[in-house]
């Protein structure tokens, strides 16, 4: 019984760590859309590769547009490197778009916290990269129903 007691609130505690992750994601990008917003000035944008491992095993070769900014806030000049909120990768024509999109030279609109102008993002909308709520839910809902079954059948 104590067993089942513990691992039902492993699983739980498991699953709200999950849920904040994507939550808290989720409520950054929305709050951001209200932020302020200056013209900025895109530094550099390249295309970077990496190599990754799925859950499988298999290898992967993934795609980063790898994008900095300048923007002045109060006369103050700060670099930004977020497009989006979120850890994201592409095949290389979707990130060579988004290079294309923020080509160096150009300049975009860049959204920065007012209480913390060095933070900034050029796409707050984007939700993709987001973490899901899946895990959360598949987890939080695991460890009820072992603790149910604990309790049900106590042995």
């Amino acid at each position: 019984m104590l067993l089942s007691i513990l691992f039902m609130l492993a699983l739980i505690a498991i699953g709200v760590l999950f849920m904040y992750r994507a939550v808290s994601g989720r409520i950054r990008s929305k709050n951001a859309q209200t932020w302020p917003m200056v013209k900025g000035k895109v530094l550099a944008s390249e295309v970077l590769e990496d190599r990754l491992r799925s859950a499988t095993g298999k290898a992967t070769i993934a795609f980063i547009p790898d994008i900095s900014y300048e923007y002045i806030v109060n006369g103050q000049a700060h670099t930004g490197k977020s497009v989006i909120f979120g850890e994201t990768v592409y095949d290389y024509i979707s990130a060579s778009r988004i290079c294309e999109k923020f080509a160096v030279d150009t300049e975009p609109k860049v959204y920065y916290n007012p209480a913390r102008p060095e933070e900034s993002v050029l796409l707050p909308q984007a939700t993709e990269g987001l973490r899901s709520l899946v895990p959360g839910i598949f987890f939080i809902v695991s460890g009820i129903l072992i603790g149910v079954m604990g309790f049900v059948f106590p042995n």
